[in-house]
């Protein structure tokens, strides 16, 4: 999230995806020492919470299959908003979506267990790390692991996985939309707030490298 020339964030990946941003959606950029410091090296994605968001055309990963989803976030304010930093929508429901819930106040994960309106979910919540909304605060880091041989969820606050932030999924439907960035497509919940260093993979990553993601120094090469 350094750069948006023409609207759209280039992926450091040559064949990845990259991010086109919608409505008022900007990328920050502190060419300032004494300026506001973006969340992780120079540049940030700043969200107004009123129809903003970014997207990839496709789904970078499907999620009939293990995978890894991140983004470090900072809420503007942890308010009565429930708002969602990351999703991957079906066509009637989110795959997965990684929010802040406003009836708890926490950071959670969903998981939708079909592609259809009101379908059963799958709830991950983060009990031990309330959001930071400071507005001169680093944010969290928030990841997602999918392991799919072994049917668990992981979510990883800030690097850490609790024992309250893991859950049993058999969930293995398709994604058929591209990832959003600040929004859910189904639901709306845009995110008022910053967020930088989303990256998807396909596979499930390992602690060491959840660790490396949390890191408040950009590493494309990971």
């Amino acid at each position: 999230m350094e750069e948006a020339p023409d609207g759209i964030a280039p992926n450091v990946e040559p064949d990845g995806l990259p991010l086109t941003l919608n409505g008022d959606a900007w990328i920050y950029h502190n060419e300032d020492i004494f300026g506001d410091p973006a969340l992780v090296d120079q540049g940030d994605l700043r969200l107004d919470g009123e129809g903003d968001w970014a997207a990839t055309s496709a789904a970078p990963v499907g999620g009939d299959g293990s995978f890894t989803l991140a983004a470090r976030a900072r809420l503007f304010a942890a308010d009565d908003r429930t708002q969602t930093v990351l999703s991957l929508p079906g066509s009637d429901a989110d795959r997965i979506a990684i929010r802040y819930q406003a009836a708890s106040g926490k950071w959670e994960v969903v998981v939708s267990t079909k592609d259809k309106a009101n379908a059963p979910q799958v709830v991950v919540t983060e009990e031990q790390d309330l959001p930071d909304d400071h507005p001169q605060g680093v944010g969290d880091h928030l990841a997602v692991v999918f392991d799919a041989p072994a049917h668990e969820l992981r979510f990883y606050v800030n690097g850490q996985l609790a024992n309250t932030s893991t859950a049993v999924d058999t969930t293995s439907w398709t994604a058929s939309g591209g990832l959003q960035v600040g929004r859910s497509a189904i639901h709306g919940e845009y995110f008022q707030g910053t967020v930088d260093e989303v990256r998807a993979y396909s596979g499930a990553a390992n602690p060491t490298m959840i660790n490396q993601m949390a890191s408040l120094t950009g590493l494309p090469d990971l």
